[in-house]
């Protein structure tokens, strides 16, 4: 039978991480990927520079966000603090980042959010909450709209002793249920998903205690031009 630790306890954990700035297995103070900085770089020139970092962390999203010019919304259930000493230095970014501390599935999203970001955060919420809150954002959506996601699937993750843990209603996706949500989901936008393998080690004994396969997902909405406009088009150039 797995143990199960409480959301409270996970919470605990991530806040004194982040308040000593300490580093985590999945590397809690790491940059952002490569692939979210090329992503950054390739973005649609329509796309409207406002973000939602669902997960803000240690901020890397968050100020990678400010720098690459939007307004941002950074939402986390974390301390905030780490967050603004890391911005202190910085009035230029710190005066385009709104911080809300919320748990993540009672965030309403209803703006039109150019960027949403969510990464390594949505495997801790159960599926129903993940798919609540990703498709209010897709029904919030009207214009040029980018999701870019990193959630983990098949998630095993065991003790010293290699009893399986299980995280209070956490996700626990499988490959295939979470391919079929986010078809659910993202019906009509351009999507593409990335597995890769993901496994973290505790760095004295170098013992895995966590194995997953990640998927790196960006969903594209493009503004397209309605049957009825192309109609009326047609009807004025004849």
């Amino acid at each position: 039978m797995p143990v199960q630790h409480s959301r409270a306890s996970l919470h605990a954990f991530y806040a004194d991480a982040l308040r000593n700035g300490r580093n985590t297995g999945e590397e809690l103070r790491a940059p952002v990927s490569a692939r979210f900085r090329s992503l950054l770089t390739s973005l649609p020139a329509d796309i409207p520079r406002r973000a939602l970092d669902l997960g803000y962390g240690a901020g890397a999203y968050t100020i990678a966000l400010a720098e690459a010019g939007f307004s941002v919304v950074a939402v986390d259930q974390a301390p905030a603090e780490p967050l603004f000493r890391r911005l202190s230095p910085h009035e230029d970014l710190a005066e385009r980042v709104t911080v809300v501390e919320s748990l993540i599935e009672q965030y309403v999203v209803e703006e039109d959010f150019g960027l949403l970001v969510a990464k390594d955060v949505l495997h801790y919420l159960s599926q129903h909450d993940v798919e609540a809150v990703l498709t209010r954002a897709v029904q919030s959506s009207r214009s040029v709209n980018m999701h870019y996601l990193e959630v983990f699937a098949g998630i095993s993750r065991t003790d010293a002793h290699g009893g399986q843990i299980h995280i209070e209603g956490e996700a626990r996706y499988t490959l295939e249920t979470l391919s079929h949500a986010l078809e659910r989901i993202y019906e009509g936008w351009d999507t593409t998903v990335a597995w890769d393998d993901h496994a973290e080690q505790d760095t004295r004994t170098q013992r895995t205690y966590f194995e997953a396969t990640r998927a790196t997902v960006t969903a594209v909405r493009r503004c397209r031009v309605s049957a009825v406009a192309v109609t009326m088009k047609g009807r004025e150039a004849s």
